[in-house]
C-alpha cells in the first residue's frame, strides 16, 4: 500500500521534459533583435552621427566669407570695396572626398553599432532561454516532490510508513522548493535584462534553444575586412590618409579677388580690381603639418593591425569554443540523458518491485534531473558560442 500510493504521486508528474504552465505568445529570438534595433537609443545615436557627417557636406566646398572694406583712399570721399578669397579647386576636392570618407565611416558604424546591440540582446535572450528550462524542470520536480513527501507523512502517521524516508521525502521537497524559488526569480531577472535593452512590455515564453545556430558556420574567406568592424577600421586609415592629402594641399597659395577704388572718384572702372596671392612662406609650420598627418596614417594603420590580430586571436577561440560545446552536447544527446533516463525508469521499476527503498529511488531521480540541467546549461553555453562566432563574422 505504501509504495502503490508513493509511485502514483511520484509517476503522476514526471519531470523529464516538464514545464511550468504559463500562458502568452512564444517570443522568438529574431523578434526580439527587431524589437531592439527600434527602441534602443544606441541605434538612433549612431544614424544620427551618420545624419551628421552628411549634413556636413556641403560644407566641404564652402567659401570663406567675403570682406567688405570702407575706406577714403584721398581723405576727400569714402568707397566702398569687396575682397573674396579662394583656394586652389584641388583643395575643395579633397576636402570633399575627406567628408564622403567620413560620411562612409559614420554609415559603416551603424551596421558595428547594430551588430554589437544585437549580440548583447542575443545573450539577454539566451539567458532568458536557459532560466527558463531549468525552471520548467524545477517546478515539475518540485510538484512530484511536494506530492511524495505529503504521501509519505500521511503514511508515516499512519504507521504504515518509515521515518526516515518521510523525512527525507520533506527534504528533498524542501530543497525543491528553495530551488524552485531561485530559479523563479533568475527567470524575473533575465526577463527584466531582455526587457530594458529590447523595449518588449508583454512578456511570453522564450523559444527553445535553436539548434541551427550550433551548426558549424562556414566562413566567408574575407577575414576581418568582409565584417562591419573591419571595413570601419579600414575606412578609419582612408580617413587619415585623405587628411594627409589635404594637409599637403593647404601648402598651396591662396587667390584673392577684389574691388576696390584706390584712386580717385573718377578713376576708370576697370583700374578698380586687384588680385592677391597668399604665399605659404613659413615653411616648417607646413611641414609639421604635414608630418603629423602622415604620423596619423601610421598610427591608424597600426590600429587596424591590432584590430585584425584581436579579431584572429578571437575567432579561434571561439571556434575551438564552439566546436567543443558541440562535441558536448552530441556526447549528452547519445551518452547521458539515454542514461538519466534509464536510471529513473530503472529505480522506479526496482522500487515498485520492492528491491529498493524511497530514498534510493528519490536521489536516482535527482541525479536524473541533474543531468538534465547540465545538459540546459551546454545549450546555453552552446549557443553564446555560436553567437560569439555570428559575431565576430558580421553575420549576426
Amino acid at each position: 500500500m505504501f509504495r502503490t500510493i508513493l509511485l502514483a504521486a511520484l509517476c503522476g508528474l514526471c519531470f523529464l521534459g516538464g514545464k511550468p504552465e504559463a500562458t502568452g505568445q512564444t517570443l522568438r529570438l529574431q523578434q526580439v533583435l527587431d524589437s531592439a534595433l527600434q527602441f534602443h537609443p544606441v541605434r538612433r545615436a549612431a544614424a544620427l552621427k551618420a545624419q551628421q557627417q552628411r549634413e556636413l557636406l556641403p560644407t566641404a566646398t564652402a567659401l570663406p566669407d567675403p570682406v567688405l572694406n570702407l575706406e577714403s583712399p584721398t581723405g576727400n570721399f569714402y568707397t566702398l570695396g569687396l575682397t573674396q578669397s579662394f583656394d586652389f579647386p584641388a583643395v575643395y576636392r579633397r576636402q570633399k572626398a575627406l567628408q564622403q570618407t567620413q560620411l562612409e565611416r559614420a554609415n559603416t558604424e551603424i551596421a558595428v553599432v547594430e551588430q554589437e546591440l544585437k549580440y548583447r540582446v542575443a545573450l539577454a535572450f539566451t539567458d532568458w532561454q536557459y532560466q527558463y528550462a531549468v525552471l520548467s524542470r524545477l517546478a515539475a520536480q518540485d510538484s512530484a516532490a511536494q506530492a511524495t513527501a505529503a504521501a509519505a507523512e500521511r503514511l508515516f502517521q499512519q504507521g504504515q510508513g518509515d521515518a526516515l524516508q518521510a523525512q527525507f521525502a520533506r527534504l528533498q521537497a524542501a530543497t525543491g522548493s528553495v530551488r524552485l524559488r531561485q530559479a523563479e526569480r533568475g527567470v524575473l531577472l533575465a526577463w527584466e535584462n531582455l526587457r530594458a535593452l529590447s523595449g518588449l512590455q508583454r512578456q511570453g515564453l522564450p523559444e527553445p534553444f535553436d539548434v541551427r545556430l550550433l551548426a558549424p558556420l562556414e566562413s566567408s574567406g574575407a577575414g576581418m575586412a568582409g565584417t562591419p568592424a573591419g571595413r570601419v577600421g579600414e575606412l578609419g586609415v582612408a580617413v587619415a590618409e585623405r587628411e594627409l592629402v589635404l594637409t599637403q594641399s593647404r601648402q598651396l597659395p591662396r587667390l584673392t579677388l577684389g574691388y576696390l577704388n584706390q584712386g580717385d572718384r573718377n578713376s576708370p572702372w576697370h583700374n578698380r580690381f586687384n588680385v592677391g596671392l597668399n604665399v605659404p612662406l613659413w615653411r616648417k609650420q607646413y611641414s609639421a603639418g604635414t608630418q603629423a598627418a602622415k604620423t596619423g596614417v601610421d598610427i591608424a594603420r597600426q590600429h587596424l593591425a591590432t584590430q585584425s590580430l584581436e579579431w584572429q586571436v578571437a575567432l579561434g577561440r571561439a571556434q575551438a569554443e564552439a566546436a567543443q560545446q558541440r562535441q558536448a552536447l552530441v556526447e549528452y544527446a547519445d551518452l547521458v540523458l539515454p542514461a538519466a533516463r534509464s536510471l529513473s525508469d530503472t529505480a522506479r521499476r526496482l522500487y515498485e518491485g520492492g528491491l529498493s527503498d524511497l530514498s534510493a529511488y528519490l536521489r536516482y531521480r535527482n541525479d536524473a534531473l541533474e543531468a538534465e540541467l547540465s545538459h540546459c546549461g551546454l545549450q546555453r553555453d552552446a549557443q553564446v558560442s555560436a553567437l560569439t562566432l555570428l559575431l565576430l563574422n558580421g553575420r549576426l
